[in-house]
């Protein structure tokens, strides 16, 4: 298992875990948010290939729709 952290809390994955695994173990719908990973954000085609690194700190930005179109980003857990 490697130490990551996922929107602010730390988590341990399988090595080998990709953004999108993580996305699926969190019911999260790809098409719902955009991902950053060590405050890059992370192209949706990239989602499947990309594996975290120990260390890593991961961020969903959900979008919000309606208003001026700029993403929300969730708030920190712990």
């Amino acid at each position: 298992m490697i130490e990551v952290q996922i929107n602010g809390a730390k988590e341990r994955v399988e090595p080998g875990t990709t953004v999108s695994g993580v996305l699926v173990a969190k019911e999260v719908r790809p098409e719902m948010v955009a991902v950053e990973i060590n405050g890059e954000l992370v192209p949706k085609g990239k989602y499947e290939a990309l594996a975290l690194q120990a260390g890593d700190v991961m961020e969903f930005l959900h979008y919000m729709a309606g208003g001026d179109g700029y993403f929300y980003h969730q708030p920190r857990t712990g």
